[in-house]
């Protein structure tokens, strides 16, 4: 119980509008039984078919939609309507959508966020009936499921050589592949992209040069962004690829053998005139970090900058990080904000415009754990506290 009442009143604190569907999410917790027992009356003047389900169309649905990476979809009243309790849980809580750039902090390119607005609609709907639509408008237009390539079709397919299985009794695997990319001369990359053959089971996956460069992160949703103009990552002739993939079967799938053979998109681009690839700075924390107390760790650039994007992990929930960079003269200059970040969804963020440092400036890191909840179930490391700082040597 603790688990939900804490992060519906932290969402009533920021968002004084939401005190009445607070109040009644509140009273629904002490009766503990399942939605399903017993009938909810119409309060929410929302109804799906009308307001619902084009928030949810636009902002879940490259996820939540038949055979997708999650295990319902969200884009009928019929399926979404027994997940109400769950949607409201996880938006309040942050959770979802699961974006942890703070929108107060500099601007990131492909932010998914939901606005003020839509979030009152989905959580006035949630707590409130979950009403279907008006009579004689019960229906919603079929949505089809995502496009294989949003970007376009990628100049290079690099289909790993045999799936990767995982057996009756196994829900999770973290494997490591190395392709040969059959590239047969120099080189640019502006961006990657994923298609798995099996979009249940792939969580994440890492795309990176052997001895080289990380060229993108995927996670399910989100579209391949490339480089700024004029930038890029370098690869050599012959170049072996390397994949960190994470699969995770959903419940419905845990008694089930699965296998999925993932294919790398490639998008190249020109030379850039500088002839300069995009170089990362790893900043690592502390390995054994505090659970409750601020942690702070730094690194510097020892050449100047320009500053391009961050791959931040996190070893635990934070409630939120803050990563500023401090001038030669002292000055501050606020990076980015991560706002209830968690340790999943390993991305990169692409700053909206790159940010020039000049040699000697100090990156310093802040984080403030989130409360622990003892009832919660525990987390699996997966990744260090660290962010990867990407950027072009001036």
């Amino acid at each position: 119980m603790a688990r939900l009442v804490r992060p519906i009143a932290q969402f009533a604190c920021r968002h004084p509008w939401a005190l009445t569907t607070v109040g009644l999410g509140v009273a629904l917790i002490g009766s503990l039984q399942p939605i399903a027992e017993a009938h909810k009356a119409i309060t929410s003047k929302y109804n799906y078919t009308e307001h619902v389900f084009p928030i949810l169309r636009d902002r879940c649905g490259r996820c939540h939609y038949p055979g997708g990476p999650t295990p319902m979809s969200l884009l009928t009243h019929q399926d979404a309507m027994p997940w109400a309790e769950s949607m409201r849980e996880q938006l309040v809580g942050q959770k979802m959508p699961p974006w942890y750039a703070d929108p107060t902090g500099p601007a990131v390119r492909g932010g998914h966020y939901i606005p003020t607005r839509e979030l009152d609609v989905l959580v006035t709907w949630a707590t409130g009936g979950t009403p279907n639509g008006p009579i004689g408008n019960q229906t919603v237009p079929e949505v089809p499921p995502p496009a294989p390539w949003p970007g376009g079709p990628p100049d290079l397919q690099v289909k790993m050589t045999k799936p990767h299985e995982l057996p009756v009794g196994m829900q999770e695997d973290q494997v490591d592949v190395t392709l040969p990319s059959g590239i047969t001369e120099e080189k640019w990359v502006k961006a990657i992209d994923i298609l798995p053959s099996d979009a249940s089971l792939v969580r994440d996956v890492e795309v990176g040069v052997q001895n080289g460069p990380i060229l993108g992160l995927w996670v399910p949703g989100h579209d391949a962004i490339a480089a700024p103009n004029g930038t890029g990552f370098r690869i050599a002739a012959g170049a072996v690829l390397t994949l960190k993939l994470h699969y995770k079967k959903s419940w419905m799938d845990e008694q089930n053998a699965k296998s999925e053979q993932t294919t790398v998109g490639l998008y190249f681009t020109d030379a850039p005139l500088s002839g300069k690839s995009i170089e990362a700075l790893e900043v690592k924390g502390p390995d054994t970090g505090s659970k409750t107390d601020a942690t702070s760790f730094a690194g510097v650039f020892k050449t100047g900058a320009r500053l391009l994007a961050l791959r931040p992990s996190f070893d635990q929930g934070y409630k939120e990080a803050v990563v500023e960079a401090v001038l030669p003269n002292n000055r501050r200059v606020t990076v980015m904000k991560f706002q209830a970040p968690q340790p999943l969804w390993y991305r990169r963020y692409w700053l909206q415009e790159p940010i020039e440092l000049p040699a000697g400036t100090k990156l310093e890191v802040k984080a403030l754990p989130a409360i622990v909840d003892e009832f919660a179930p525990p987390v699996q490391k997966r990744y260090p506290l660290q962010v990867s700082f990407d950027y072009v040597p001036q």
